[in-house]
């Protein structure tokens, strides 16, 4: 699914950040997440949400052996746009430019592994966090101005959203838990059930993950297809 902007819905900043993460090629193989797209979803889909984040998050596709071109890598693209690289003590890289934080974040298989991970040919230090895959889903491209980006379906977004719901940890996850239930709920308003049933058919659900799935439907009073056996 594509869909179109003759003026773009983000902030200046933000836009032009966008705009140089496609020229590095960075949006063939990674995805503009977290709670940026429901600003495409609600302006495409005349939805009511009010964005208010300065967290601007990107998942990478490891998966997949990107060749190297030769350009800039996304830290010296975000450089040059002003951003500064700040990293922990566990290998975890945050960029920061005022207001703004931009992070990485790629798919985890299993239980634990390193904190961080670099992806080629960017150079750029991501998160491996648990579901990421799932954004991957039949991702929509979304064309603004001179320049496109791509973005979670609204179905996949809704879907890893009611999964890590209850699963955030930390001193402010009733506050993430909340707002992750609040995109749901905004979301089930353009979702499509026949692709949230092919997701949920194609991507394979442990007995945990359908709970945690149900549990947040519940709190959202969304009714989702089948799941399968609990």
């Amino acid at each position: 699914m594509n869909i179109a902007f003759e003026k773009s819905p983000f902030l200046q900043p933000v836009t032009d950040l966008l705009r140089e993460m496609d020229k590095a090629g960075f949006f063939s193989h990674g995805l503009l997440i977290g709670s940026w797209p429901m600003l495409v979803y609600s302006e495409y889909f005349t939805l009511p949400y009010g964005l208010a984040t300065n967290d601007i998050d990107f998942a990478v596709d490891n998966a997949v052996k990107v060749p190297s071109t030769g350009g800039e890598t996304i830290p010296q693209v975000l450089e040059r746009l002003g951003y500064t690289a700040v990293q922990d003590y566990s290998g975890i890289e945050t960029f920061l430019q005022g207001t703004f934080e931009v992070e990485f974040i790629t798919h985890r298989k299993g239980g634990s592994g390193p904190p961080a991970v670099v992806i080629p040919p960017w150079k750029v230090s991501a998160q491996p966090l648990p579901f990421i895959d799932l954004l991957f889903i039949r991702p929509m491209t979304v064309i603004i101005e001179d320049f496109s980006i791509r973005i979670p379906s609204p179905e996949a977004l809704m879907l890893h959203k009611l999964i890590i719901a209850q699963r955030r940890t930390g001193r402010d996850k009733e506050f993430k838990k909340e707002k992750d239930l609040q995109q749901c709920s905004v979301l089930a308003e353009a979702v499509r059930t026949e692709e949230i049933q092919q997701i949920i058919t194609e991507y394979r659900l442990s007995k945990e993950t359908r709970i945690s799935m149900l549990e947040s439907c519940a709190a959202i009073g969304y009714t989702l297809p089948p799941l399968g056996s609990t």
